[in-house]
């Protein structure tokens, strides 16, 4: 129709579209891209009996292999020689401890991933001692390429809640414009004119919301920037909207739940009883208690009922003294401090690096608290009479596990006048330490092995220590004689000292983000490849188990089992359970897409949090898949948000702002259809609106069809950028199956779209048939302005412009207070105010609408009207009060009828989770 400005602004308003979102995604792509750490693939294999370096994709099954420290597994293999071979399988399996590995045969042949200790898996890493193996399995036969497998074959269930509803919402509305242009085509008796053609045109686009789309991804593109700013990077758009309606999360354990640092949390002596540590991670600070005959759990509780143990000086507490040098000296890690550089450039900034197994540098840091690190004890330090220096080491079996080392310890204040005695500390299973040692009566045994089972219970990892002291004649046997002659000599009749307790953290923020979750309805799951009593002992500790003793053992039982015991279930028995598993232990990749499966067919909105390869079949199959920032690269590429501080506290801010993007999307997306629909009302109204010939004159040409628009966008666009209400969080997730389309969000669409149409067209047909010259008396007024005939009509035009455009901005401030405030409410009058962009716009669009309708070329030829008289002005006044007046009797009227809410008519989603307690 050679209309170059609407075909121009159409165009352009597309493209902004397509760059908008492609600028979004492409950004989140390349901060993934920086996040992937590059390795060196390369393998240590034995071939005509010599050492080649080899690229690892070169390995074949039957190859020998060499591993050692550090070294990263080139592929499934079996281990057919290893000493002291520990492996860090978390990226695999979730273990969140190394673990010991040995050439023994496998007598469980069905055993869990973490449980076959002869087998080394691809990608994981050697964390101590060397190993010779022969590959069993190379590339997708791996069980990482398993994983990969499954990731590459997974997908999304589909397009989100949504999108399905804005593609009924697109095709009932293309459905609409077609039907009213051929209404319009059929009433002219399909004689098409110029005059007809655009009214045809002007109908069709009066339903179809040109920046509907563009309003939509720009509130999902500032909605990825927010949770940026957060340290969450979003990939993909449309899962913000999925955020907001999440019923369960299922999260990995280590590293996402827990710091995933080993630390000495716990203790036992004979003597002095239990013991309580503050624990910061691998910082060496905080207080160590002795609590006596009762443990503690909590510094509250140690405070309460213990006695501080002072640093370096330890008094009556002589047995904690022996106990924690013995940590210190029977110890190959190492911790010591660093400095960096302070934030922001402010000076130098203390931090600490440490090296060794987990659990020994748990035990070093321990030391440190109490000024007994091996560092200090073996050197001569001013003021201490006592100096330790190593003989020899045992190192750690996997098959008599324990380790010992040999001491040699000079008291005195000079050479001349030194003390020397050799000394032999143990630590190991505290079953193995204590039939190394002497004087233990069955009493004994019994009370010490029940100590481990109280303090196991809490997921503590215990460990016994023992020592004594040995003749000095033995010492240049044990430098002349092989370790296995001399090693049975040192580690018999010893003293036990004691047990510590090592533990993996939570998170200092976990606790209260499951609390936060658990208020807005939200259920939190726990699957992970650790221990069950490891599990729940974290699960206790932050909330995602209820306390102990508050439900009976049975029904708390049943809220957590294990993944081998998960596997034997069929889908019929899993959807049989009253609910869900909240902690999955010893989880395979199978069981937790499995699990996941289970809470899709109930209906569950999931998102899935992980960091490791085990993780990313259930990312993917997720609703919303979250990785770790720190995690594997194959988490990233399966997951739709990345959390770059690796922090599960982000994911309620993610899912708080899921819910903030999902009611503004609501706002503006009912605030559309309203005037969308009071658009279509008035043109299809006006159609007996016609020219002496009996040609209908359209109240909105094609070019104010435009104008309407851009009156439109920036309440739309003020609508999707509002911060969050009150007790956003404090709501429940809306149904699963709940559309865009509820009874509320249809009532009000028919009600404030017809009251507001009703309106316009009385100040419409107020201006056209109020007065001397009544109605359209002209022929071909679009073609040729008559100042008699047509005056009426390009009036009525003009006024009904400005009338639609300013209800436009009263609809708005009804549809930012839903039915919570009035319209004159502080709360409602400072957000408008306060936003610069509601307020220019409405000065815009008066002072565009001024030059529109006042400048006379721009209005004849442009916009085919011209500025109306003060009988309009009148009657657009009276209108705009009476639509505001309207408005708050309905909103009255509404609260009376559904309560206050937040507009989206959502019912409770309840589940049981225990006896006496339900989370909402």
């Amino acid at each position: 129709m050679r209309d170059w400005p609407t075909g121009g602004i159409l165009t352009f308003i597309t493209f902004v579209n397509l760059y908008l979102t492609f600028s979004q995604e492409y950004a989140a792509e390349q901060t993934l891209a920086a996040l992937r750490s590059l390795s060196a693939p390369t393998a240590t294999v034995l071939r005509s009996s010599t050492e080649t370096q080899i690229p690892s994709r070169e390995l074949v099954p039957g190859d020998v292999i060499l591993i050692k420290d550090g070294d990263s597994v080139p592929a499934d293999c079996r281990l057919v020689f290893a000493s002291n071979l520990e492996t860090d399988e978390a990226l695999l399996t979730g273990e969140s401890m190394p673990v010991m590995k040995n050439a023994d045969k496998m007598e469980d042949e069905n055993a869990a991933l973490g449980d076959r200790g002869c087998m080394c898996w691809s990608s994981t890493v050697v964390t101590r001692g060397r190993g010779k193996a022969v590959v069993v399995a190379t590339g997708m036969s791996t069980q990482i390429g398993a994983v990969a497998g499954k990731v590459m074959k997974d997908s999304k269930s589909g397009p989100t809640l949504i999108q399905k509803s804005l593609y009924k919402m697109y095709i009932a509305l293309m459905i609409v414009a077609v039907v009213g242009a051929i209404v319009v085509l059929a009433i002219a008796k399909f004689k098409v004119t110029e005059s007809v053609g655009k009214y045809a045109l002007t109908a069709a686009l009066s339903v179809l919301p040109a920046g509907l789309t563009t309003v939509l991804t720009v509130t999902l593109v500032l909605g990825g920037k927010e949770m940026a700013r957060h340290r969450a990077v979003v990939r993909k758009l449309k899962s913000l909207e999925t955020l907001g309606s999440l019923t369960h999360v299922f999260s990995d354990k280590t590293g996402t739940l827990t710091q995933a640092k080993m630390v000495v949390t716990n203790g036992w002596v004979p003597g002095a009883g239990y013991m309580y540590v503050e624990a910061e991670g691998v910082v060496p600070k905080g207080r160590v208690f002795v609590t006596g005959k009762e443990p503690a759990w909590s510094v509250e509780e140690a405070e309460t009922g213990g006695k501080l143990v002072g640093v370096g000086k330890f008094g009556e507490q002589k047995e904690v003294e022996d106990l924690v040098v013995c940590a210190a000296l029977c110890n190959v890690a190492s911790v010591s401090e660093s400095l960096g550089e302070g934030k922001e450039g402010k000076g130098k900034e203390v931090g600490w690096t440490t090296s060794g197994s987990p659990s020994e540098v748990a035990l070093q840091v321990f030391a440190h608290k109490l000024g007994m690190g091996r560092p200090v004890l073996e050197a001569a330090i001013e003021g201490r009479s006592d100096v330790w220096e190593r003989v020899t080491e045992y190192p750690f079996d996997s098959r008599l596990k324990r380790m010992s080392v040999v001491y040699l310890r000079k008291v005195g204040t000079s050479p001349s006048d030194s003390l020397e005695t050799a000394h032999v500390f143990t630590k190991g299973a505290t079953e193995v330490v204590l039939s190394l040692c002497k004087d233990i009566t069955t009493a004994d045994h019994a009370r010490i092995m029940s100590t481990v089972s109280t303090l196991a219970s809490r997921g503590l990892r215990v460990m016994g220590f023992a020592q004594k002291v040995i003749s000095m004649d033995i010492l240049p046997s044990l430098h002349t004689q092989s370790t296995s002659s001399t090693r049975g000599l040192v580690e018999s009749d010893l003293t036990f000292l004691g047990l510590a307790c090592i533990y993996d953290p939570p998170r200092s923020e976990s606790a209260s983000s499951v609390r936060q979750a658990h208020e807005a309805g939200i259920s939190v799951h726990m699957l992970t490849g650790d221990h069950l009593d490891t599990a729940v002992a974290i699960a206790h500790d932050i909330g995602i188990l209820p306390p102990r003793n508050s439900i009976p053992p049975e029904r708390l039982r049943s809220l957590y089992t294990t993944g081998p015991e998960l596997d034997t279930w069929t889908d019929a028995q899993l959807d049989a359970l009253p609910t869900l598993p909240l902690v999955v232990a010893r989880c395979t990749p199978d069981t937790k897409v499995k699990i996941i499966l289970a809470a899709h067919r109930r209906r569950f909105i999931t998102a899935m949090t992980g960091d490791g390869v085990n993780d990313s079949p259930s990312l993917r199959l997720a609703d919303v898949g979250i990785a770790m920032g720190s995690g594997s690269d194959v988490a990233k590429s399966a997951s739709d948000i990345i959390l770059t501080d690796d922090n599960f506290a982000t994911i309620v801010v993610a899912i708080a702002e899921g819910r903030r993007i999902y009611t503004n999307m609501q706002r503006f997306l009912l605030y559309y259809w309203i005037t969308l629909l009071c658009c279509f009302i008035i043109i299809v109204v006006n159609l007996w609106v016609v020219d002496p010939n009996g040609t209908t004159m359209t109240p909105f040409t094609p070019v104010g069809m435009m104008f309407v628009y851009g009156v439109m966008t920036p309440p739309a666009a003020s609508l999707s950028t509002q911060s969050a209400e009150p007790g956003n969080m404090k709501k429940p997730p809306r149904p699963p199956g709940e559309s865009l389309f509820n009874k509320e969000i249809l009532w009000d669409v028919f009600v404030y779209s017809v009251v507001m149409a009703a309106i316009c067209m009385s100040v419409y047909w107020g201006v056209m048939f109020v007065g001397d010259v009544k109605g359209v008396l002209a022929v071909g007024c679009d073609e040729v302005y008559d100042a008699t005939g047509c005056k009426p009509l390009f009036e009525g035009r003009s006024i009904l412009l400005l009338i639609f455009a300013l209800l436009a901005f009263v609809q708005a401030i009804h549809l930012l207070s839903f039915r919570r405030y009035e319209f004159f409410h502080r709360n409602v009058l400072k957000t408008i105010w306060g936003d610069k962009t509601w307020c220019i716009s409405l000065v815009v669009c008066v002072a565009t609408w001024v030059v529109f309708s006042y400048v006379r070329v721009i209005a004849l030829e442009g916009f085919g009207m011209v500025g109306p008289g003060w009988i309009a002005w009148v009657l657009m006044i009276a209108g705009c009060v009476a639509f505001i007046v309207f408005g708050e009797v309905y909103k009255w009227g509404k609260r009376k009828v559904w309560g206050v809410g937040d507009g989206g008519g959502s019912e409770a989603l309840v589940e049981m989770i225990g006896v006496g307690e339900t989370r909402v």
